[in-house]
């Protein structure tokens, strides 16, 4: 038996392990288990748990194969051991060397492994769901292991392996994390219901319940090492420090601060001479990256984003000396804490040391205020060299987005604002614009700060350009910038003005009507990559009005989430303006298989106005690859021009994407609403004089009506007919930009025009020559007839027409008399 035992015990072949020596990154070791098949392909096993024995300097992780790894950081050696089958969690004994516990995925066991040899000496029953939480506590009275799957937590007496107490949930209330407290003397538990529950270990009696209102969807707990402070937080950005002294609250911080929207996982780093009262956090945020934030002073000291992937959950060693990361593709990262911080100290001294170099020191010659001056001016400069934009897109397509402590700067650098303060001070003084003097009755903003930043962000650009101020989309479009750039007022003004000059082109080409050259666009670009989507689309009933505009003019913020919206944005000022509708398509193809789930309009509608799971690095990558293989016959930049910044001066450019039908009746609205406080006429009284006047002069040519019951009939036919006009003409413009791609042929532009400023109201047609005449009635009038009832038929033209020109001003100066 001795001689078997000593058999299997050296079967397992032990390996060497290179550990990396003071990385800057701080990973000493990466992890990946790669397994070639019977065809020759390799394939990748994915790890999914890992646990450390600070006594022995150990490491052991566990694969979706059932595989279990030891590694051993004394002798630099790591071996595998004989697989028990998937397992769920793992954990080594304190007590004994040499002996993990794991957790079994098939029959919910608990197998105590020898880690040199593989063999299984005790295996434990009980459970009814696969186990998540294995936990040891450190009471030289009590020593019991705490084994927990979602639905029941279960106290285990070592001393002869019994069960001690049984803790059973119900549906709402499974168990989100439960452990024993540091000292052995708490058990906490914290549900699913946002409940955080404490019992006496000794006793088991509830001592506590913890029911945070501001902190909602809670998933994680952790202790500091004394054991006298929790940490609690979850999906929502919120963070509580809890005494478990005085039973209340530290602190409540809000992580949205530090641009993290919620917490998966929470967990203290130890570090050398704190006492035990840890002051570093590691948070894994709801975007899988890791953050570490220093409590004390409230800042993000370093930031954990792997290249490879995003972050799926981290182990940290119960002395603080290491921790590992399982990353989303299933390797390992394992750190070396002292590493890590040492490079975050060495890049926070690197950053005072940069501002110190750039400051000049003190001279008797120039005063402190010029100094400051002179060398702000000088530091910007240099950062301006730095940071162009060939080295900015280099680091973007290196590490796929920009830093969020920098991502401010970068941008004004990419869009080169000009800083005119003089001009932004003049749009200031304006005041707030009437159209945007009740925009909180529009929309529900809870901070009064933002609610203030977006109106004065609105009436500038309104007092800027009077379009701005009638285009109901944009509140929409402009609220994520100012989320962002809120603290710089001047730099949110300059750089959603260039947005708008420039990653806007051809949108209000058409207006107050969709931009039928941008749709245009972005169909040609769905249907060369995607027939059957597109298809698909058609056959439910759906134009690009809501799969492409709804996405527009929302820039993207109420289809993706806060981070990977500004990641989007980051890759779409890095590039051409084109960019923004490949983006727009890439979203469309990335999301087909959820799409053509979808079999109603209504459906298809709710799908472009909410966040639905998106892989970033696919959408990215997908919105590249169309930019780059699109043809050049349909692609965006054969219409679009190059990226141009605003001049710098003492005023801005004028903005010049004006939709001139819109122009004309706006300025024709002015020139009545005029009219009407000098002449004390009305707005109806005044359009039914001028344009009555001018279809009696043109009716002089032509022969008049018969009688009023075919002048009734007539009107109702060339209506049908200008409605008939008007609908030819839209899609003669829609057939050019399909066909052709040339959405600004003049002739096309100016029908389109037309088709507005002279609606169907109004019968009348352009001859070769250009000029207008009434149109020429289907059936000739009886000349006897004609004299007759000449008087009766100008009266009920007359009373036509005040009917055709009220309904013209119900339908196109609604918006406008509410400005005056």
């Amino acid at each position: 038996m001795e001689q078997e035992k000593r058999g299997e015990r050296e079967a397992i072949e032990k390996f060497d392990i290179k550990l990396k020596s003071k990385p800057k990154d701080g990973v000493i070791l990466q992890l990946h288990h790669t397994v070639r098949g019977s065809n020759g392909e390799c394939r990748r096993i994915r790890f999914t748990a890992g646990i450390f024995d600070d006594a022995h300097d150990k490491l052991a992780c566990a694969d979706n194969a059932g595989n279990i790894f030891i590694l051993d950081f004394s002798d630099l050696k790591f071996w595998k051991l004989p697989g028990v089958g998937p397992c769920t969690a793992l954990q080594f004994i304190p007590a004994k060397q040499d002996t993990l516990i794991v957790a079994s995925a098939k029959k919910y066991e608990m197998n105590f492994l020898d880690t040199e040899t593989g063999q299984v000496s005790l295996t434990l029953t009980g459970h009814t769901a696969p186990v998540r939480h294995i936990s040891f506590s450190n009471n030289v009275k009590t020593n019991n292991l705490l084994t927990a799957s979602p639905v029941e937590a279960i106290l285990w007496e070592l001393r002869n392996y019994t069960k001690y107490f049984t803790l059973n949930t119900f549906l709402g209330a499974q168990i989100q994390q439960i452990m024993f407290s540091p000292a052995g003397d708490y058990l906490v538990a914290c549900f699913q219901n946002d409940t955080v529950q404490i019992w006496k270990h000794e006793s088991m009696k509830s001592v506590k319940q913890i029911i945070p209102s501001e902190l909602k969807h809670m998933k994680s707990i952790a202790f500091t090492m004394n054991g006298r402070a929790m940490a609690m937080a979850g999906l929502a950005p919120m963070l509580i420090l809890f005494s478990m002294d005085t039973w209340k609250a530290l602190k409540t911080i809000d992580m949205s601060k530090y641009n993290i929207s919620g917490a998966h996982q929470l967990a203290f780093i130890p570090q050398l001479f704190d006492g035990g009262a840890n002051k570093i956090l590691a948070i894994l945020s709801s975007d899988c990256v890791l953050y570490l934030l220093d409590l004390e002073s409230l800042t993000v000291i370093h930031m954990i984003h792997p290249e490879s992937s995003g972050i799926r959950k981290f182990v940290v060693s119960p002395s603080g000396k290491y921790f590992l990361c399982i990353l989303q593709l299933g390797e390992v990262n394992i750190y070396n804490c002292s590493y890590v911080m040492d490079s975050a100290q060495n890049c926070q001294n690197c950053v005072v040391e940069t501002m110190r170099k750039e400051m000049p020191g003190t001279s008797t010659h120039k005063c402190p205020s010029q100094m400051q001056t002179n060398s702000k001016s000088q530091i910007e400069q240099k950062m301006r060299v730095c940071m162009d934009s060939a080295r900015l897109r280099r680091i973007l397509m290196q590490y796929g987005e920009y830093p969020d402590k920098f991502r401010s700067i970068i941008w004004r650098s990419l869009l080169d604002t000009p800083r005119n303060k003089i001009a932004y001070a003049g749009l200031i003084d304006k005041g707030i614009h009437p159209a945007y003097k009740d925009i909180e009755k529009q929309f529900t903003i809870h901070s009064a700060v933002t609610l203030k930043n977006l109106k004065r962000l609105l009436s500038c650009l309104a007092h800027w350009c009077p379009l701005f101020g009638v285009m109901k989309f944009l509140p929409g479009f402009v609220f994520p910038f100012v989320k962002v750039l809120q603290k710089d007022p001047l730099l949110l003004f300059e750089s959603v003005a260039s947005v708008l000059c420039n990653y806007c082109q051809l949108w209000f080409e058409y207006a107050p009507f969709p931009p039928i050259s941008v749709l245009a666009i972005v169909e040609n670009i769905l249907a060369e990559h995607d027939q059957p989507l597109l298809n698909h689309f058609c056959e439910v009933g759906i134009t690009s009005q809501t799969y492409a505009l709804k996405i527009l003019e929302t820039a993207f913020s109420e289809v993706l989430t806060c981070s990977e919206w500004l990641i989007l944005w980051d890759h779409i000022l890095s590039n051409e303006p084109a960019f923004i509708l490949m983006a727009v398509v890439s979203y469309n193809i990335v999301q087909r298989n959820a799409l053509k789930r979808l079999k109603t309009h209504e459906q298809l509608e709710n799908f472009f106005h909410m966040q639905n799971p998106i892989d970033k690095k696919t959408f990215l990558k997908k919105a590249y690859v169309l930019l780059n293989e699109t043809p050049e016959d349909i692609h965006p930049r054969r219409f679009y021009t190059p990226f141009v910044s605003l001049e710098k001066g003492e005023c801005y450019q004028q903005f010049t994407g004006y939709p001139k039908a819109t122009i004309c009746l706006k300025l024709a609205k002015k020139d009545r609403t005029k009219s009407l406080k000098s002449d004390k006429y009305t707005l109806k009284e005044l359009t039914t004089r001028s344009q009555e006047k001018e279809i009696q002069e043109r009716a002089q040519v032509e022969d008049l009506d018969s009688d009023h019951q075919s002048e009734h009939s007539e009107e109702e036919s060339v209506h049908e007919v200008c409605i008939e006009k008007h609908r030819r003409t839209r899609k003669k413009s829609h057939d050019a930009a399909q066909n052709n791609g040339d959405f600004t042929t003049k002739e096309t532009r100016e029908e389109l025009i037309e088709s507005i400023i002279y609606p169907a109201t109004i019968h009348l047609q352009r001859n070769k020559s250009g000029e207008f005449k009434a149109l020429k009635k289907d059936k000739e009038p009886n000349k006897h007839s004609r004299s007759k009832t000449k008087k009766k038929s100008s009266e009920n033209k007359n009373e036509s027409l005040e009917k055709e020109v009220e309904k013209l001003l119900r339908t196109y100066t609604n918006s406008d008399l509410s400005d005056t």
